[in-house]
């Protein structure tokens, strides 16, 4: 391993050691095991799918489509979702100010 190799694993771990990021990945791993979570994600997909190939047939498209955003608010409505968003926002922002301060180095 390099020099500039372990600089940037020291950037990474240091990363990794921010409130912010460990707020997002233990969010995460909680959304990742929550059963109804992952059963409303993956029913909001399902309709999401069926709503696709119903484009043509308006009766089936605003069923599926009510289903949809039927699940969807519940899951939106999850204080444990509502958390997990925020944090990932806190995250991503982070990432780009990372991004762009390494940007800086760009020849």
């Amino acid at each position: 391993m390099n020099k500039i190799d372990e600089a940037l694993l020291d950037v990474k771990n240091e990363i990794l050691s921010l409130p912010e990021m460990k707020e997002f990945l233990s969010l995460k791993a909680l959304i990742e095991q929550d059963k109804e979570i992952q059963r409303l994600d993956k029913e909001i997909h399902e309709h999401q799918k069926a709503m696709c190939k119903a484009k043509d047939d308006d009766e089936i498209y605003f069923k599926e489509k009510k289903l949809y955003e039927d699940g969807l608010k519940l899951l939106n409505e999850n204080p444990l979702y509502q958390n997990y968003l925020i944090a990932r926002e806190n995250a991503r922002e982070l990432l780009l100010e990372v991004k762009e301060q390494l940007q800086w180095f760009t020849l």
